[in-house]
């Protein structure tokens, strides 16, 4: 996949809205988080209105955890293992894609 396929949260602002009251995704939502960690990057879905994927991945892009079918109104998701980006797509978007622990991402 090419950069051009992603949306960037590339600032404070836009890491703190993320999927917050959104109708949908057009595009996945990579977060560059400052530092790599579990509990610091956590992510929550209260005012998200649809069930969203999450991908975690390490340092080196490198799949560390898969969250599928988030529900709206989530309270707290923690990566299994210390994450430095993020990727929220339109729910069953890692299945289709064959995303999976272990695996790269590219963008």
């Amino acid at each position: 996949m090419k950069l051009a396929d992603f949306e960037m949260a590339d600032s404070a602002l836009k890491r703190l809205r993320g999927l917050m009251f959104r109708r949908g995704i057009r595009k996945p939502l990579v977060f560059i988080f400052p530092r790599k960690a579990r509990a610091e990057n956590a992510i929550h879905a209260f005012f998200v209105f649809f069930p969203f994927d999450a991908i975690f991945l390490d340092e080196g892009k490198r799949v560390v955890d898969v969250r599928g079918r988030i529900a709206p109104f989530t309270p707290l998701v923690v990566p299994r293992k210390p994450a430095k980006f993020l990727v929220e797509a339109g729910a069953g978007w890692a299945k289709r894609n064959g995303i999976r622990v272990g695996g790269k991402l590219y963008f």
